[in-house]
């Protein structure tokens, strides 16, 4: 094991991360690293190294109680609720658990019901866009990118208007906890207070399109069956929990990202304002650029030798994927933005059975936001000094973004 422990996560890689990244890639794909909690871990940069173990049967997505590690021993014991609530969706559990729910919930996620939402976004976004005039200074992902992801998720859900701004609070308390590395006690409480608060309102929901069921996504999740397999009550509030959360958190940060990204780099944003057919495979490059997810992490079910080095069970792993989004061996001149990349086998989502159920309902938002922003406001430029990156390392995201349209 090696005596030195690169920190990965402090002030100055959490405002760019890439020269790090690109110093270590260079060194190799696995380092054991200081990622800012208590103790290091090993973590892979590289895109195979990190795609094989997101894939990797031995490697467990259960790590909900890992979430409380940074916490003090004497307190830890406050917020099992939150660890046993984080343990319901999706992305925390193994097969065979995650074989059959991720089945069902398919049903709801496919190729065209996500197409079929293109209409209703546009126009959201239309609606949006309308009161904002050129020449307008915004922070604009206050005005936009915050609002719009939970308004589509909530309008899914046939959340009432009045509650988006509650429930964007809510999603925000729980992503401060999930992505800080140096999680506290405030932390915690804020993000099961959020966890309980949405539990509370989702059971009523549930109860009530149990009496009333209509087209959204709740009375979708009630009627999914699958050869005789349905979605308990419990898994139905803590599905809706998750997909708020990431339909939400993912996809303000693929907007305000791509956007800020964007911003930096008129001349291939002018062409994608000439060539709108270009969105695809544009949003598909910032999403690599400028990964909203970072890292994501596994547990090890047995001993495993990886990359030469020999890492004992119960051990976690972190896949930078923030990082192996720039590995040369897998992209040509990687921290170079080409918005007409081919075969842009990107891990912003990650890959394997825990690919993000919701990542082609993000694709979608960001298209039809970005494109409209880039369109509708041709001498949209930056304000003011740099921009400052939010503390939630694992969800990278901007602060604020102050712009004049």
């Amino acid at each position: 094991m090696k005596d030195f422990a690169p920190v990965v996560f402090n002030d100055e890689t959490l405002q760019d991360p890439y020269p790090t990244y690109t110093r270590l890639l260079e060194e190799g794909p696995l380092h054991y690293v200081d990622v800012g909690s208590k103790w290091p871990v090993w973590s892979v940069f590289g895109h195979a190294e990190c795609s094989s173990i997101a894939k990797d049967p031995r490697c467990s997505a259960k790590r909900a109680q890992q979430l409380l590690l940074s916490l003090p021993l004497s307190r830890q014991s406050e917020f099992s609720e939150l660890a046993r609530m984080f343990s319901l969706w999706l992305i925390f559990m193994d097969p065979p658990e995650h074989t059959r729910l991720r089945k069902l919930l398919n049903k709801g996620f496919s190729p065209a019901a996500i197409e079929a939402l293109r209409p209703p976004i546009e126009n959201l976004v239309d609606r949006m866009l309308k009161p904002l005039k050129p020449g307008m200074e915004i922070d604009l992902l206050s005005a936009f990118a915050y609002p719009m992801p939970v308004s589509v998720i909530s309008e899914m859900m046939g959340v009432p208007d009045a509650l988006h701004g509650t429930f964007a609070d809510w999603s925000r308390a729980i992503a401060v906890f999930r992505g800080s590395p140096n999680r506290t006690v405030e932390h915690a409480h804020a993000a099961q207070d959020a966890m309980l608060h949405l539990t509370d309102y989702f059971r009523k929901t549930v109860a009530e399109r149990k009496r009333n069921k209509g087209d959204d996504l709740i009375s979708l999740l009630i009627d999914i069956e699958e050869e005789g397999e349905v979605l308990t009550e419990e898994e139905v509030y803590a599905q809706c929990i998750a997909l708020l959360f990431a339909g939400h958190e993912t996809t303000r940060n693929l907007i305000g990202n791509g956007m800020y990204t964007l911003l930096q780099y008129p001349e291939p944003t002018a062409e994608l304002r000439e060539n709108p057919e270009m969105i695809r495979s544009a949003v598909e490059e910032l999403l690599r650029y400028e990964s909203p997810v970072q890292f994501t992490a596994r547990v090890l079910k047995e001993d495993i030798e990886l990359c030469g080095q020999h890492i004992p069970k119960k051990w976690t792993i972190l896949c930078m994927l923030g990082a192996a989004n720039r590995d040369p061996k897998r992209f040509k001149d990687p921290n170079q933005l080409d918005l007409k990349r081919l075969n842009n086998q990107h891990l912003a989502f990650s890959a394997g059975p825990h690919a993000c159920i919701g990542g082609q309902l993000a694709r979608l938002e960001g298209q039809v936001a970005i494109l409209n922003l880039v369109q509708r406001f041709p001498n949209m430029k930056l304000v003011g000094p740099r921009q400052e990156w939010a503390s939630t390392f694992g969800l990278r995201g901007l602060t604020s973004l102050r712009v004049t349209l």
